[in-house]
């Protein structure tokens, strides 16, 4: 299944809504053009949290943060720029401001997914 039939289930579904739709399929975008694969599992897994997490903001909500010492280590990882420049980009585009715990768990996804190419 694409990437971006998957947001369209959440959207479909009720789950996300219209905003946090479209700031997924630029994401989409985004990584792509960074090559960045999406087409696995830990690919899916990354934008389905990513679009929860994004619609969850929009709601106010929010998820504990990631040990300390997990996020001193990952900031030490060659993916600490991309990661910037990609939470930069969401925060744009979106027009939101994520909170330091969503940075985290993006920082730990994108380890993953880029560290596995």
């Amino acid at each position: 299944m694409d990437i971006r039939d998957r947001i369209k289930i959440l959207y479909n579904g009720g789950v996300i809504d219209e905003e946090v739709r479209e700031l997924s399929f630029k994401t989409v975008s985004w990584l792509e053009k960074r090559y960045i694969k999406l087409d696995d599992e830990k690919g899916h897994m990354f934008l389905t949290h990513l679009t929860m997490s994004l619609e969850r903001i929009r709601k106010g909500g929010q998820v504990e943060a990631l040990e300390s010492y997990l996020i001193d280590e990952l900031q030490n990882n060659k993916v600490q720029a991309i990661t910037q420049d990609f939470i930069n980009f969401i925060q744009k585009a979106g027009k939101i401001q994520l909170p330091e715990s969503e940075k985290g768990y993006i920082l730990l996804h994108l380890c993953s997914l880029i560290g596995k190419e």
